[in-house]
């Protein structure tokens, strides 16, 4: 995948096929300290620690009738090869939360690509899930909120 919002897409899906009732995307352009960092959390079904621990192996997935499980293996591998780092924590019943840094003058730092429609898809096709989708650029912030669209519209 070229694009960072490619990456997002495929982790959020899989959020969603975790029964996730509530997912939150956060990226945070940091240009002083040289970061990218790419956060989603779910509400999903979670992982065990051991499945957690086994969630980046490329030929480990969850999935039935699937021998592989890329998403978060090519995701670690972005990070990685962006002078950053990736990190899953994980509790069952509760959640999961990935992280992903980019060293944003790294010359093989991966674009952001299109958030906002890789985010409108999401919205559009889930019209049960809640979304909450920040970016934070310097002082700026744009921030997105199903929840709070769903309350102005609904009075």
């Amino acid at each position: 995948m070229e694009d960072l919002s490619l990456h997002v897409l495929d982790i959020v899906e899989n959020s969603l096929r975790c029964r996730a009732r509530l997912v939150e995307v956060f990226v945070s352009e940091d240009v002083e300290r040289d970061l990218l960092t790419v956060e989603i959390r779910d509400d999903g079904k979670g992982m065990d620690p051991e499945e957690c621990a086994r969630a980046t192996d490329p030929f480990f997935t969850t999935r039935p009738g699937r021998g592989v499980g890329l998403g978060l293996a090519l995701l670690a591998q972005a990070a990685r090869e962006a002078g950053g780092e990736f990190h899953i924590s994980s509790l069952p019943d509760v959640g999961t939360t990935v992280r992903a840094t980019f060293r944003w003058s790294h010359p093989d730092c991966r674009p952001l690509g299109d958030m906002s429609a890789t985010l409108e898809a999401l919205v559009a096709a889930n019209p049960a899930v809640d979304f909450v989708c920040e970016q934070r650029r310097g002082a700026d912030t744009v921030r997105f909120d199903t929840r709070e669209v769903r309350r102005r519209w609904s009075t």
